[in-house]
């Protein structure tokens, strides 16, 4: 289970509908807050990636400004 999935799974809520039945609902906040961390574990899987399949031609730099710019900053 990925780090968003636990989020969501730790903070949704039961709504009742009809009898035993239900559904699960989290807010718009923490839906933004899901996305920003499967967001960031992509960015952590991508510059691993690269990191171990380099082969000499990208260097620390290159991962580093990519981490970068995949974050907006």
């Amino acid at each position: 289970m990925s780090r968003a999935e636990k989020y969501i799974s730790e903070h949704a809520k039961k709504l009742t509908q009809y009898g035993d039945d239900y559904f699960l609902w989290i807010t718009p906040d923490q839906a933004r807050k899901a996305v920003e961390i499967a967001r960031e574990e992509m960015i952590e899987k991508v510059c691993m990636y690269l990191n171990e399949h380099r082969n000499g031609v990208i260097d620390d730099e290159y991962i580093i400004n990519l981490n970068k710019a995949m974050k907006n900053e």
